[in-house]
């Protein structure tokens, strides 16, 4: 979804290793790319440290930002409409 030029995601970090496999994926790609959690809290996504900070605190409701179109990328931690995370259903809903 673009908000304001800006394509935004809610995403879960479900594990560390989830944390960091996001920053892997971050760190390669152009612009900004941020979490943001409510209207309280934004750290740089690209930035390990950050991120698993955010993991710790158990933030709820993360987005992640980006200056251009990264869905596909980013796809296994994209929290569907419908609030089940794409990594866990394949297309008929089985896990």
């Amino acid at each position: 979804m673009s908000i304001n030029g800006k394509y935004v995601y809610s995403i879960e970090l479900a594990t560390t290793q989830d944390a960091k496999d996001m920053v892997a994926i971050a760190t390669k790609l152009k612009g900004k790319i941020l979490l943001k959690s409510g209207t309280k809290f934004t750290i740089n996504a690209k930035s390990l440290l950050g991120v698993i900070y955010a993991k710790k605190l158990n933030w709820s409701d993360i987005k992640l930002i980006c200056d251009f179109d990264y869905y596909h990328e980013f796809e296994k931690f994209i929290i569907t409409e419908y609030s089940i995370p794409l990594r866990i259903y394949d297309k008929k809903g089985k896990t």
